[in-house]
């Protein structure tokens, strides 16, 4: 009990199970010593330079859904819900269909019965999830980019972080990313993984059947590259820091 209160994934109010808790304990004692200090964080680089490719407006092509639909969302933690409710008329007008706009007006955007910051589902997919411009997309990230709003507070955090994943430990926040070696206990599990070609390139070598142009190959880079503006906006003032030690491990791995 003492280890599951203590670790918690970050962003949420969705809890860590016990046996992740414990896995991801097991995980910082052996791997302790390459762990990066700075700040309040432990930063895992080697996990951070694992390589993906986050080829999103090709995946539902490849893989017949996106990782938006077939479940629901992490709920969003409870100082992120007023900064989505003040936003909400605005990315509710931006809706092309009249009856759906009407339905997040008259039932709003929460699940009803579920912990707070949940947001609710549509067809079994996630309510933001939708059509736009012939694509399928984030409703709340189209309005950040439309505005010109800052997308860090607004769009639910953990929606905004994979490959990453951040997860308090009692004794600082650990900074890592997916992997065969973190998947028991991220919040991603062994899904992307097994599943999906942005989290395993050695899956896309063999997929021969694949355009060279989905999916690229010479598209894959390390994990922490493709969440560079959300580094900065988490580590403030270690950011430079951090992203410095990175790209020097991520040379290291070209060479």
């Amino acid at each position: 009990m003492r280890t599951l209160q203590r670790f918690r994934y970050v962003g949420t109010p969705d809890p860590m199970t016990q046996k992740e808790a414990y896995h991801c304990e097991k995980y910082i004692k052996k791997h302790r010593q390459k762990l990066y200090r700075a700040g309040a964080f432990w930063i895992d680089v080697d996990a951070l330079l694992a390589p993906f490719h986050l080829d999103c407006w090709n995946c539902r092509d490849v893989h017949g859904e996106t990782c938006c639909e077939g479940g629901q969302p992490y709920a969003v933690d409870k100082r992120q819900i007023p900064v989505l409710e003040e936003h909400l008329p605005m990315i509710t007008e931006r809706l092309q269909d009249e009856k759906e706009r009407a339905n997040w007006q008259a039932y709003g955007i929460w699940e009803l019965g579920k912990p707070p910051g949940t947001i609710r589902m549509k067809h079994g997919n996630c309510l933001f999830y939708r059509e736009l411009d012939g694509k399928y997309g984030c409703a709340i990230h189209a309005y950040a980019e439309q505005t010109e709003s800052e997308l860090q507070p607004l769009k639910p955090f953990s929606c905004q972080l994979y490959p990453l994943d951040l997860i308090e430990t009692g004794e600082g926040i650990l900074l890592t990313a997916v992997t065969s070696e973190t998947s028991s206990f991220s919040r991603w599990g062994t899904d992307y993984l097994d599943h999906f070609y942005c989290a395993s390139q050695e899956r896309r070598k063999q997929a021969g059947h694949l355009d060279d142009a989905l999916f690229a190959l010479e598209g894959y880079r390390p994990a922490y590259e493709w969440n560079l503006p959300l580094l900065r906006y988490l580590l403030q003032d270690d950011a430079e820091r951090v992203e410095s030690l990175l790209a020097e491990g991520a040379a290291g791995l070209r060479n």
